[in-house]
């Protein structure tokens, strides 16, 4: 985590109640994160899924070898759904729920 460590005298630092200097990971101005970089991988792991789902990782491979059993195929499907649906849910429950805290 990238935080902002307090130095001197004069810093920002928090002083618990040891007596320790403890860093202080201030997000009101910025985050130390990016979002873009969150979205990059979540298309890159939607397109993963989508990948193992219609067999591209072989494409030099016949019909028959492709063909997956529906078991397989539907745990891969409703992965995909459950992944989906936790990311909504991330986006949408701030939106639905205003007053709870999600910190």
């Amino acid at each position: 985590m990238q935080t902002e460590e307090c130095t001197g005298s004069g810093g920002e630092g928090v002083v618990g109640e040891d007596g320790v200097r403890r860093a202080v990971d201030n997000e009101e101005e910025k985050v130390t994160y990016s979002y873009s970089f969150f979205h990059f991988h979540l298309c890159l792991a939607s397109l993963y899924i989508m990948m193992t789902l219609t067999n591209w990782y072989q494409p030099d491979t016949t019909t028959q070898a492709m063909q997956s059993t529906m078991p397989a195929v539907w745990v891969k499907m409703c992965s995909s759904w459950l992944g989906l649906g936790l990311y909504l849910w991330t986006l949408l429950a701030p939106l639905i729920f205003p007053d709870r805290d999600f910190n």
